[in-house]
């Protein structure tokens, strides 16, 4: 044990003496701050410079309510920016034309010029609408819109707001009602009752963010994947390369090949853990400054600690054993992806995760060992949570997973440490894993 402690010990200092692990650990941190500091200045330098729309009413009466309600609610889309900066959009009427099409392809023109920012049409369709009342149609052109453009999200809802009124107006309900009509009622997320197990009563959880939720959920499990990347994957170039430089065959003098790797794995957790305690402080004291200290997700906080050593120790025992296995660079490239897979594979079903976390199939998938630390924390970090049993169920099966590759990794390694010359087929690595 002491030998392996000592290979820990001498792996670990050189990891975060390195300059390339402090450029790592500050990076991320850094380039949150660049961006939170740039993006305001970027966006003062942008054109902000107010944009024209244009309506065209063709219903002979419906401008003036589409109107009022599409500058409002470019008003509020404007203020809503915050930071960024975003030229505002001021709404006006122009008188049909005799010709639609001669007029449609005008104004399309002084679009391509950027006199214009958009162009409204309203019609009225065929037929009657809802209680007897007008039916309309409506569409708009503009260039082609970015794809963080609100405009899309919010001009439909304004023009039908402004319609409504129309109809309201021709069912005989007087303007002055409208906005009582109109107003939108508050729609809460609120979390699900609970019967207090002191005193038997039923208790409101109260208001619940679902999206904060759900944003600060993938957040955490993205720095997971890129913690756990971070401390492993190093080790499948760092040991082929050592193995190609025939250093490991003076260091099995001193120590076994067990001890030489599980030196390197205890190296690899605590270089990761040493990121994780530098970004988990950080961060906190982040969310304390901008007063967003409620949304640090303290309670998965120890769930982190626990799937970040599991994910580390079990990635780092299959980059070792690879590393040991490979004879060229070339080698290394193609065996990454046994490595990268129990990373990148959650990435891709998170999204099924996320609209169903406690549905059958994601269930059962984060109950997958070399899957469950990353899913397992994006489910919990939800709003729904997972029942009690299944984490600790899934750290289970990750532990005794951990145990298995880190055996087969063990044998791997003792053979492929000291081979030479021919890289070892999946077959073959299968054999020395049998065979030891």
């Amino acid at each position: 044990m002491t030998k392996t402690l000592l290979v820990a010990k001498r792996d670990f200092l050189q990891t975060v003496q390195s300059s390339t692990y402090l450029l790592g650990l500050l990076f991320l941190p850094v380039l949150f701050g660049i961006g939170y500091l740039v993006t305001p200045v970027l966006s003062r330098l942008n054109d902000v410079t107010e944009r024209r729309a244009v309506v065209i009413d063709r219903t002979g009466g419906s401008a003036a309510e589409v109107l009022q309600e599409a500058n409002l609610y470019a008003a509020a889309a404007e203020h809503r920016t915050g930071l960024v900066r975003v030229p505002g959009i001021r709404f006006e009427e122009v008188n049909p034309a005799s010709d639609n099409a001669q007029q449609l392809l005008d104004l399309s023109d002084r679009v391509r010029k950027g006199e214009l920012y958009m162009v409204v049409e309203l019609r009225r369709d065929d037929g009657p609408g809802p209680g007897n009342a007008s039916r309309y149609a409506v569409r708009y052109f503009m260039k082609s819109p970015g794809i963080f453009d609100q405009v899309r999200v919010w001009l439909p809802q304004a023009v039908n707001d402004g319609l409504r009124r129309v109809r309201l107006n021709e069912l005989g309900i007087p303007p002055e009602h409208a906005s009582q009509v109109l107003a939108d009622v508050p729609v809460v997320l609120t979390g699900l009752l609970q019967r207090d197990p002191a005193t038997g009563r039923t208790v409101e959880v109260g208001h619940t963010d679902g999206m904060n939720s759900t944003l600060v959920s993938v957040a955490i499990a993205l720095l997971l994947v890129m913690l756990a990347m971070a401390g492993a994957v190093p080790h499948l170039s760092g040991v082929a390369e050592d193995k190609m430089q025939r250093v490991h065959e003076m260091l099995l003098s001193s120590a076994t090949p067990l001890q030489l790797m599980g030196g390197k794995v205890l190296a690899a957790v605590a270089s990761s853990v040493t990121s994780f305690v530098v970004y988990t402080i950080g961060g906190l004291l982040a969310l304390k400054y901008f007063d967003m200290f409620g949304m640090a997700p303290l309670s998965l906080l120890p769930w982190f600690f626990l799937y970040l050593i599991a994910d580390v120790a079990m990635l780092s025992a299959t980059a070792v054993a690879l590393g040991a296995a490979s004879s060229t660079a070339q080698d290394v490239q193609q065996l990454a992806g046994i490595v990268f897979a129990p990373l990148f594979l959650p990435m891709f079903i998170a999204p099924s995760v996320i609209q169903q976390p406690n549905g059958v199939v994601p269930t059962a998938i984060s109950l997958i060992p070399p899957l469950t630390p990353v899913l397992m924390l994006l489910r919990q970090g939800l709003p729904d949570g997972v029942p009690w049993w299944q984490p600790w169920f899934g750290l289970g099966g990750v532990v005794l997973w951990t145990i298995l590759v880190t055996w087969a990794g063990a044998r791997i390694f003792r053979i492929g440490i000291l081979s030479q010359g021919k890289t070892p087929s999946l077959g073959e690595l299968a054999q020395w894993i049998v065979r030891g």
